[in-house]
This record gives C-alpha cells, structure tokens and sequence, in this order.
C-alpha cells in the first residue's frame, strides 16, 4: 500500500481507481432513475446492469467480475470487462434495491468494488452470514459471543453516548424479528430497512447518515464487498458464517463458530470503492432531475490514497438507455 506521511493529504488522483469506477455506478443510477416507481424491478435491474457493463467496458482497467450478490446477465461471474492492462478483482452491484427503485422507495444504490487480483477474502462459500457494523470509534468494542444488549452498550460507550441514543439498522426479514425485540429491549432506536445489506453497513461506518450500527443475517458476497468499503471508512465489522444445512455445516467444518474480523473481510492492499445513490437516503441523496440535466451523488472512496470523497455531478447528456 502507498505509504503516506501522517496529516499530508493525498492529492495523487492520477490513476485512483475508484474516479474511474464512479462513472459506472453514475450511468446505472441514471438509467434506474428513469424508472423510478413504475413497478418495473427486472426492468431497473436489466438496465443497470446494461448501462454499468457498457461504462466499464469504457475504463482504463481489465477487471474480471468475482463478487456479485446478484446473478448479472450482463455481468457474469468472471466476466472480463475494461479497456486498459491494469488488472482488478471486481465486486459489482449495478442496482442494491431494484423493488424499491420500481415501487419509488428511498435508499437504493449502485456500487462497485475493486481490489487488486486475488484481492477479496476467499471464505467457505455459505450464503448467509451474521453481521454486526459499527462506525470507528467502535473499533475493538465487538464481542461476537456477547449479546446484542452488552454489544450496543460498549458501542454507546465507545460513542460516548447513551444506548437509547443509538439508531440501529435491521432489515427487514421475518429472520430477524427475535434480533429486533432484542434491539428494542435495549432502548435504542430501529430503522427498519426493506433492501441494503451493503448500504446499511457503509452507513453504520459513515458519519452523519443517523445510523450508529448495522446487524442481522446477510448475503455473503454483499458483505465481503461492505466490508471493503468499511474498512476505507474505518469502522468496525465483525462476520459468523450461518449454515443452513448439512451439506454447508460440512463445508465450515471447525470455522462454523469463526469470528471474521475486518482485516480478514478486507485484506486487500489497494481496496477502490464507488456509490452512487439512485433513490435518496440517509447514505446518499439520490438522482435529481432538471432542466435539460440530471444530478448524481456518490461517495468514492480509496484505501491506497486514504480518500474519502464525496462527489455531486451534472450530467448535461443523462447516458444510458431510457426507460420505455
């Protein structure tokens, strides 16, 4: 990783990765944005994953798709997209929250991750994990084997807050309505979430969204690729894979009681993130339309530069396929 003297800013943008990607993550909120509440989500989600394959093919990198919490027809596992020799591992998600985008609810996003080759954690491949997300004041206040009560006082400890201060992120699962009660005993605030396994966890990280931790049970590959962005915002993340079956308890083995801590979630030396909010939320405004233009705004984050940037942009020319 490119070693930076301590309170120097990195103003080395030639060749961040993630200036690149966002022009991806943008066209596909712009096109989903065209379908915004017509109850359409194989439509958002086909058009996203058009719009986001036709603006990588566009980049200076050779990125092969390893991680998507998705099937992409446009997009497969191990497709080889880009246009330049810089090669990258790619976790791709052209729209996280397709239904809300077609029933015109808030917080959908598109994302996309790189790291360098062989860059993401190679965990048993078990569906559902268990999460727990925090910002990084929170950082070693995680004890997977305590409960969610001893787990939320440390973190408003670490916050220097009360529990009953907290907000906590929960999708909205029928899995998770025991999870819930316990968040509720404690006193601290729920936000209820429909979709966002990966927006959820970036919003625990993030500063300012309202949110001060994100838990439940998850999609694999939309942690792995939260994590990466977590770990470019500094928080703290914690994974117990969840196996379902025999057939997947076989497959843990001894790692079934594992506890997966941020460094093994995110190894990678050189992690490049890119969101661009569709819908609006407490992560990201979403696309806003006007005269003759449209506004984006996505957050691009770097672990190479140490960047967190947040970017609004006007598109003069909305690229991308119109909804019909």
């Amino acid at each position: 990783m490119e070693q930076q003297r301590s309170g120097i800013p990195s103003f080395a943008a030639r060749g961040e990765v993630s200036l690149e990607l966002v022009h991806a993550t943008e066209a596909a909120a712009l096109v989903c944005a065209s379908y915004l509440g017509r109850g359409d989500a194989d439509g958002v989600s086909d058009a996203a994953g058009q719009a986001m394959r036709a603006a990588l093919d566009l980049l200076d990198i050779a990125g092969t798709v390893v991680l998507s919490p998705r099937p992409q027809s446009h997009l497969p596992h191990g497709a080889t997209i880009g246009n330049g020799d810089r090669k990258v591992d790619l976790g791709i998600y052209p729209v996280e929250g397709a239904s809300q985008t077609a029933r015109g609810h808030i917080n959908a996003v598109s994302l996309i991750v790189a790291v360098e080759p062989g860059g993401f954690a190679r965990l048993p491949a078990v569906p559902q994990v268990e999460k727990f997300v925090a910002g990084p004041a929170a950082r070693g206040a995680i004890d997977f084997d305590d409960s969610v009560a001893d787990n939320l006082r440390r973190v408003a400890f670490a916050n220097d807050v009360r529990v009953q201060d907290l907000t906590v992120a929960i999708l909205e699962r029928p899995r998770h309505q025991e999870l819930i009660a316990e968040v509720a005993a404690t006193g601290a605030r729920i936000r209820i979430l429909e979709e966002g396994d990966f927006a959820s966890a970036v919003m625990a990280a993030l500063p300012g969204t309202g949110i001060d931790a994100a838990i439940g049970i998850g999609d694999l590959h939309a942690m792995l690729m939260s994590a990466c962005a977590v770990r470019c915002l500094g928080g703290e993340f914690q994974v117990r894979l969840m196996p379902r079956n025999d057939e997947e308890r076989n497959l843990v083995g001894d790692g079934a009681s594992r506890v997966y801590r941020i460094e093994d979630l995110a190894p990678a030396s050189d992690i490049a993130v890119a969101i661009t909010g569709v819908t609006g939320g407490p992560l990201l405004p979403g696309v806003a339309f006007g005269s003759g233009f449209a506004e984006t705004s996505s957050l691009v984050l770097s672990s190479r530069h140490a960047t967190v940037r947040r970017l609004t942009t006007r598109h003069h020319v909305v690229q991308g396929a119109s909804a019909s």
